[in-house]
């Protein structure tokens, strides 16, 4: 039998069973920018792509074009950090915190995208539901570059982050084909859109689909 999504959640979740995730998706609720205008259905769109692809910048541009609060995986690692007690369930801990946001924001008629690679089928099957469950529409978005130019542009934030230039962490050629390995892109049956940050029509052709899939409410 089916889980109901309150019961499917408490079941991943590695948090601590003292931790309330409603209050603490209300807290990261908080911190995030949200828009003014609304979608109908409200969506919640997640990313799939390998490091340095471009998701954060296709994240920000589909938010300065679409009524979007935008999730983004670095600030709510920096809002968990006092909570989590070893890196390594910071992945899993992210995973459910979003969720659980999703949904709320998806209560609310509040779109949202998650700045995030969502790298796992079975968490994105498992975001749909909840987002199905609330009243919402999931959206996936590939991002489409080969593993060499997702390698260069990880070596050059790498250099960036080294030289103070910008914020981040390093990411080393082991963590970077570990991520490579353990992304499983979207299948036929999940009816991804898809990106290509190196050809340039690219960002305006998604922003036209996004468009074209959603109806907007003052």
């Amino acid at each position: 039998m089916q889980l109901a999504i309150r019961d499917t959640i408490t079941v991943m979740s590695p948090f601590n069973e003292q931790v309330d995730l409603d209050v603490l998706a209300e807290d990261n609720i908080r911190i995030l920018d949200l828009p003014k205008g609304r979608l109908n259905p409200p969506v919640a769109i997640i990313l799939v792509g390998l490091p340095a692809s471009g998701k954060s910048f296709l994240a920000q541009n589909l938010a300065k074009n679409l009524p979007l609060a935008v999730l983004s995986e670095e600030e709510m690692l920096k809002f968990l950090a006092p909570r989590i007690s070893f890196f390594k369930r910071a992945q899993g801990e992210i995973i459910v915190l979003a969720l659980k946001t999703i949904e709320k924001l998806n209560q609310r008629g509040i779109s949202c995208i998650f700045d995030s690679n969502v790298k796992k089928r079975t968490d994105r099957h498992l975001i749909k539901q909840t987002v199905e469950a609330s009243g919402g529409k999931l959206i996936i978005i590939h991002v489409d570059i080969t593993k060499e130019e997702a390698y260069e542009q990880t070596s050059k934030s790498n250099y960036e982050v080294t030289r103070g230039e910008k914020k981040g962490v390093i990411l080393n050629k082991d963590l970077f084909e570990y991520e490579v390995a353990s992304t499983i892109l979207p299948s036929v049956e999940e009816r991804a859109l898809v990106y290509k940050p190196k050809e340039f029509e690219s960002l305006n052709n998604i922003t036209q689909q996004l468009v074209m899939m959603t109806s907007t409410l003052d």
